[in-house]
């Protein structure tokens, strides 16, 4: 038995007509909540929160140069903020600000701080969990500086509660590396 063309159209458009409102009726709206990401353990970061003077030396400067950080708790309670302000000095003219944002992403298991500054500056960093005292930051990203050609990781060292260390280097362009290291007490 042949089946004419007319049957199979008759056919398509009952199966749409009642298709779409199958379709209508049983759409539902998403009810269940947006998973929120669980809140980083910070504890161990604690000791950071307050106000620290620092003094940096880097080897391509006359002497060191203070800068003030002063660290606090997102009130989200995922990121602790540190603002920054590195003071003026015969080299630099004038106070200039950024802001570093830190935060742990447990998917990825590291640690993430993203900086920002009123100069157009930007880095993002990532670390893994602190081996002992020492936490070891890596670039990512980083601002293309014009006579830099890398950046060495960053390794911060907790020496006690009101006492902080920072070193690394960068390399220039004309193969000079230049080592900075920062010593910060707790006001």
């Amino acid at each position: 038995m042949k089946v004419s063309n007319r049957v199979y159209a008759a056919l398509a458009v009952l199966l749409m007509a009642t298709g779409a409102t199958a379709f209508g009726a049983t759409a539902k709206v998403e009810g269940t909540p947006v998973p929120m990401t669980p809140k980083p353990d910070m504890s161990g970061l604690n000791y950071l929160i307050g106000t620290w003077q620092c003094s940096d030396l880097s080897s391509r400067r006359p002497g060191p140069f203070s800068v003030t950080q002063v660290f606090s708790m997102d009130p989200s309670g995922y990121w602790i903020v540190r603002d920054d302000t590195t003071h003026k000095a015969s080299w630099i003219p004038r106070d200039f600000h950024s802001q570093a944002k830190i935060t742990y992403d447990a998917q990825a298991k590291r640690w993430v701080m993203i900086t920002t500054g009123d100069t157009g500056g930007y880095s993002v960093a990532t670390a893994p969990m602190a081996t002992g005292m020492k936490k070891t930051w890596t670039y990512a990203i980083q601002t293309k500086a014009p006579d830099i050609a890398s950046y060495a990781p960053l390794v911060y060292v907790k020496v006690s509660d009101t006492k902080k260390t920072m070193t690394t280097s960068f390399t220039e362009t004309s193969g000079r590396v230049v080592n900075v290291k920062e010593t910060c007490t707790k006001s």
